[in-house]
């Protein structure tokens, strides 16, 4: 009875403990909606506010895709000072929206206004300088506000919605003065997919009351977070590679604008302050100053804005804008100032901070709105020098002044005319000039980004040429030049935080050029070709067709064009027996090489012919039929050096663990770009799951490294892995999945994680030799005819010297003393560096790719291979190593002559492992080829399989 009473007494306590912490948390709230955005605002009463259409205060809680689309939709019919833009659509079928907001009298000649800012965007249209300056003496300058990019950073949607109101209903006279003197573009939500995952999670985990840890999954979420779209891809690396709708959407409005000021609104760590552009260094080389010294005109006033609050903040901080591809740096070299803004997030409720205030949504929204503001303000009181300085980059950019060495560049579709067309899609969308040769011809001084000395050559009818004298020069340079570089004072930097053990200061990849990515025949240029060219408008549609179809012995598909891809994956989905060629061969008068798809006749059914003609039409790709077996040079078509397929049956990893970028790109890479039918398992369940369904199993990389994969996998699952891959299966494994597979304490992979096996190391030099001596060996035909006396004790001295060699050099080492060299050197990864990676042409997992490709490398593990392993793939000597980015001294030595890609058999079947991500940001076309091979050509050329499974 007493403890019942007692536990009744403790149960009321609870209770209004509770109770008083709820009208606390709402006195917080309270006060916080008590004080205005805007103080001492007027509006128009019949254009509704936020907190009128929501039903709720705006900052209690994050609005969500309906409500934000509701809200502008009401504000266009309302407010004659708004018009609602549909821009596209996400990958969820979201639409994608953004408001235009000014005067009535701008709005009313909106079209004459977009016209005259286009010609100050492209000088070649003006006639005189009293035109330009008319247009700048009366034009508003157009100013574009874009929000939370990533899905998980909610408060500048929000904060966009007070800003629409504002400038939709504010009839006060500063936001009157910003109406007359800009156009305003807000778009509201750039990642709607993503931001919607992430308000369900943070309703799905909210309590009755709000968790101000920061610890709290309220405020992290779970796998796979939101912070990216769909197919889990970071939108704010997508601006100049364009994989994404809503990526297309944005980079195409931008340029129907030409805008002179772009807000780019995020936020960051949750127990940190308000960040604002400048960024700090280094800067992109194509940078013109002229930006930075309007970053900091705008800054001086964001931080006057603050400091009347007495908001904290700061500038030039961690926030780095080298690589071209963020939001706040490719309206860069569009001659747009970027500015962006990180505020501290809350994920929609409050926070306590490290000296103990709390920091609530509404006061996250407050600071994104007054920032906003604050810019708006700066470019109204600026307007005519903006469009001057906007007009005066242009200018200069048409001039090519910033850039004496490279006037052009030249791209040949050589081989793969798909590819080369896919590159000019994104090219064109970017607003970017291309121009095609309509004859061959011949160029002197031309650099490949392979050639260290330039060359003459004739390049061919076909040609495209984007000159870089045209208004978009600086992009043009930014995205596609093959080795920019960072200064040297920032180097230093770096250098020293690496070595104290710091970490690196860069954000992002240091390499990234489109041109070494597509790994396309390009060159760079110190003249103008002076071939008679044509500009292309509108890329043709590639033509296929069927060629000497009647009564063949079978059909031959060249595999060289990324369009034969898609005809191997067609032909799997109707059935086909499909085989390969391991020899180049020349058949009626037609030469093909290995990796050249063979479809015989007599193999396949009688709706063959019809079949093909139309997978020749949807993919864009000749299909070459032949009447004989009979080959003029290599092997016949009858015979064993035609190897079968089998239809893969994909299955790819995932988890919480996984890196979900690593993930999203696999996905992306099957799903959207392959349309390759796969499984997607989650790990958590591995024990359950019959793998025996699929002969190709994918495991991604992880978030922290290979050791994760040991935790999830017991010694039970990785035995059922094991058998797996000896009855037939073919295992993937990528950089730190890569890793596990290669690590000692798994016992899957021959291949060795550098780290590991630093005792052994020049057993590895001297394999790595080997291979080396067999492919540039000659015939000695004294030592096979003449085998006798000085040649035989030569040999035998010889052998028995490396032999002494290597014994000493076992002796001299200190495994403890190397492995601390190497930690030590592990510090100087290469920092998204992309490196020369030299294939065997022969091997099947090449087929169609060439004798080299260049890779990114952003990874600590090197990985070692020797027979029985194979090396289809493996990093150049030191001395050509590096082809664009930073890659330190000790990162040429540790991962000179490793291997990138290797391929080794167990059993009946086999494990493939990739030194880091072949199909990076899903625009590494060059190296994703190596992956589509193992995908598609592995499990017929790799493995034992039985018939059915």
């Amino acid at each position: 009875m007493k403890t019942k009473v007692f536990d009744r007494i403790l149960f009321n306590v609870y209770w209004i403990i509770c109770s008083l912490l709820i009208l606390i948390f709402k006195g917080v709230y309270a006060q916080e909606a008590e004080f205005p955005f805007y103080p001492n605002g007027t509006y128009t009463e019949a254009i509704p506010s936020p907190d009128g259409v929501l039903g709720f205060s705006l900052g209690k809680k994050p609005v969500n895709y309906a409500e934000v689309t509701l809200y502008f939709k009401t504000l266009a019919e309302k407010s004659p000072r708004v018009r609602l833009v549909e821009s596209g659509e996400t990958h969820e079928h979201r639409p994608l929206y953004y408001l235009i907001v000014s005067s009535e009298e701008n709005l009313a000649r909106l079209d004459a206004i977009q016209e005259d800012i286009s010609k100050l965007a492209d000088p070649r249209k003006i006639k005189s300088n009293n035109e330009a300056q008319q247009i700048i003496d009366t034009s508003p300058a157009v100013a574009w506000l874009m929000y939370s990019i990533h899905g998980d950073e909610l408060s500048g949607t929000d904060a966009s919605l007070q800003v629409a109101y504002q400038l939709a209903a504010g009839t006060d006279s500063a936001t009157v003065k910003l109406l007359n003197d800009l156009i305003v573009g807000i778009d509201p939500m750039q990642n709607p997919d993503g931001r919607e995952r992430y308000v369900a999670q943070m309703q799905q985990w909210a309590g009755l009351l709000s968790h101000s840890d920061a610890q709290s999954i309220q405020h992290n979420g779970v796998w796979p977070g939101s912070r990216t779209n769909h197919y889990f891809f970071d939108l704010n690396r997508d601006w100049f590679i364009l994989a994404h709708p809503e990526s297309r959407a944005r980079v195409k409005t931008i340029l129907q604008w030409n805008p002179q000021i772009v807000i780019d609104a995020h936020e960051m760590y949750n127990l940190d302050t308000f960040l604002f552009s400048p960024s700090s260094e280094p800067y992109n080389p194509n940078l013109n100053p002229m930006i930075i010294k309007w970053m900091n005109v705008f800054a001086a006033d964001d931080a006057k804005a603050f400091d009347q609050y007495g908001w904290s903040y700061y500038t030039r901080s961690w926030a780095v804008d080298y690589y071209p591809g963020y939001g706040s740096a490719w309206p860069y070299y569009v001659s747009a100032v970027a500015i962006l803004y990180e505020q501290a997030g809350v994920d929609g409720s409050l926070i306590k901070r490290a000296d103990g205030t709390i920091l609530t949504f509404r006061e996250a929204v407050h600071h994104q709105f007054i920032s906003s503001i604050a810019n708006l303000t700066t470019a109204s009181d600026n307007r005519r020098a903006l469009l001057k300085d906007f007009y005066g980059m242009k200018k200069e950019a048409i001039n090519s002044k910033s850039d004496t060495n490279v006037r052009a560049f030249c791209i040949e579709p050589g081989k793969n005319p798909a590819r080369a067309q896919r590159l000019m899609e994104r090219l064109l969308m970017q607003g970017i000039e291309v121009e095609m040769a309509e004859k061959d011809f011949r160029m002197k001084n031309l650099r490949s980004f392979w050639d260290s000395k330039p060359v003459t050559k004739v390049l061919s009818k076909g040609t495209y040429i984007i000159s870089l004298l045209q208004p978009l020069s600086p992009l043009i340079k930014a995205i596609l030049e093959f080795d920019p570089r960072i200064s040297t004072s920032v180097l230093q930097t770096e250098r020293e935080t690496l070595e104290k053990g710091k970490g690196t200061t860069l954000e992002d990849v240091t390499g990234w050029s489109m041109l070494l990515a597509y790994n396309l025949e390009a060159y760079t240029s110190v003249d103008f070709p002076s071939v008679k060219k044509t500009k292309v408008r509108q890329l043709p549609v590639l033509a296929g067709a069927v060629l000497n179809s009647e009564q063949p012995y079978g059909f031959i598909i060249e595999y060289q064009d990324d369009g034969a891809v898609h005809v191997l994956l067609k032909l799997f989905e109707l059935g086909y027996t499909v085989r390969v060629a391991k020899e180049p061969f020349e058949i009626e008068g037609r030469f093909f090489s290995r990796g050249s798809l063979l479809l015989r006749t007599i193999e396949n059914p009688s709706m063959l012919i019809e079949d093909i003609q139309k997978v020749a039409e949807s993919t864009g790709t000749n299909i070459y039929g032949v009447k004989t077996a009979l080959s003029q040079k290599g092997p016949d078509l009858g015979g064993q050096k035609f190897q079968l397929l089998k239809t893969p049956r994909i299955a790819v990893l995932t988890g919480p663990a996984i890196d979900m970028n690593n993930f999203g790109a696999l996905w992306y890479l099957l799903d959207y770009e392959l349309k390759c039918p796969h499984t997607i398992l989650d790990y958590s369940d591995f024990d359950d799951f019959d793998l025996q369904k699929y002969n190709v199993l994918i495991l991604p990389s992880f978030d922290v490294g290979p050791k994760s994969y040991m935790k999830i996998f017991n010694e039970n699952d990785i035995k059922k892995l094991k058998a797996w891959i000896s009855n037939g299966g073919t295992m993937i494994g990528i950089s730190n999945g890569a890793a596990f597979l290669a690590d000692t304490t798994t016992g899957i992979s021959q291949v060795r994680i550098r780290r590991q096996a630093l005792k052994d190391l020049h057993l590895y030099e001297k394999a790595v030799q080997r291979e080396e001596n067999r492919r540039t060996s000659k015939i000695d035909s004294l030592a096979i005819w003449e085998w006798r006396g000085s040649i035989i004790n030569n040999y035998i001295e010889t052998q028995q010297t490396e032999i002494n060699n290597e014994i000493k050099q076992t002796e001299k080492m200190d495994e403890k003393e190397l492995a601390e060299q190497d930690k030590q050197k592990r510090l100087y990864k290469p920092q998204g560096a992309i490196l020369h990676v030299d294939l065997d042409e022969k091997h099947w997992m090449n087929f169609g790719v060439g004798e080299k490709v260049p890779a990114m490398v952003y990874t600590s593990y090197a990985f070692l291979s020797r027979k029985p392993v194979q090396t289809p793939a493996r990093f150049s000597k030191a001395s050509q190593l590096r082809l664009s980015g930073v890659l330190w001294p000790e990162a040429r030595m540790r991962w000179e002559k490793s291997a990138y890609a290797t391929r080794e058999e167990i059993g009946k079947g086999q494990v493939i492992l990739f030194a880091d991500e072949p199909n990076f940001r899903s625009y590494f076309y060059g190296t994703t080829r190596l992956l589509i091979n193992s995908l598609l050509l592995g499990p017929g050329f790799g493995t034992q399989q039985a018939e059915v499974w």
